[in-house]
This record gives C-alpha cells, sequence and structure tokens, in this order.
C-alpha cells in the first residue's frame, strides 16, 4: 500500500508542476499581450493626436482666411459708406446754402 501512495504523490506533483507550468505559460502570454496592447494605444494616441493638431491647423488656417476676408469686406463697406456719406452731407450743405441764399436775397 505504500507504493501506490508515493505513485499518487508523484502524479499529483506531476499534475501540480504542470498546472504551475501553465500558469507562468499564462503569466507570460498576459504580459507580452499587455505590451502589445500598450504600444498599439501609444500608437493610436500618437496618431489621432496627429490627426487632431491637423485639424487645428486647418481650423486655424481657415478662421484666418475669414478673419482677412471679413476685414477687407469691412474696409470696402466703410470706403462705400463714407463716400455716399459724404455726398450726403455735401447735398444737405448746398440745399441750405441753396435755401439761405433765397431767403438771403428775397428780404
Amino acid at each position: 500500500m505504500s507504493t501506490p501512495q508515493s505513485s499518487s504523490e508523484f502524479t499529483t506533483r506531476d499534475v501540480l508542476q504542470q498546472i504551475d507550468h501553465r500558469l507562468s505559460l499564462i503569466e507570460t502570454d498576459v504580459r507580452e499581450n499587455s505590451t502589445k496592447l500598450e504600444s498599439k494605444i501609444d500608437a493610436l494616441e500618437a496618431k489621432t493626436e496627429a490627426k487632431i493638431d491637423a485639424l487645428d491647423h486647418k481650423l486655424e488656417s481657415k478662421i484666418d482666411a475669414l478673419d482677412n476676408k471679413i476685414e477687407v469686406e469691412t474696409r470696402e463697406i466703410r470706403r462705400d459708406f463714407n463716400g455716399k456719406f459724404n455726398l450726403v452731407i455735401g447735398l444737405v450743405i448746398t440745399t441750405w446754402l441753396s435755401m439761405m441764399g433765397t431767403l438771403f436775397f428775397k428780404l
């Protein structure tokens, strides 16, 4: 009976060693997968940051172009307004002078 017990202990020890070996293989695989996942996440983060930077630069250039266009349009509108305003003021002054001259010569 002593022999079957040692045989039983031997097989239990073998099973436990296999379990330990498999567990260490699983731990190694998990570490490798974790490393791969971290590197892929880092690459994705860098790619995303690059795209965001490109979009930010593109948006800034479009905003600058719109600002320049608005400035040009505003200058043109002010120039047109000032020209027409000067004409209206000239007409008002001319009308006033004409009326004053008429009143002055009639009195």
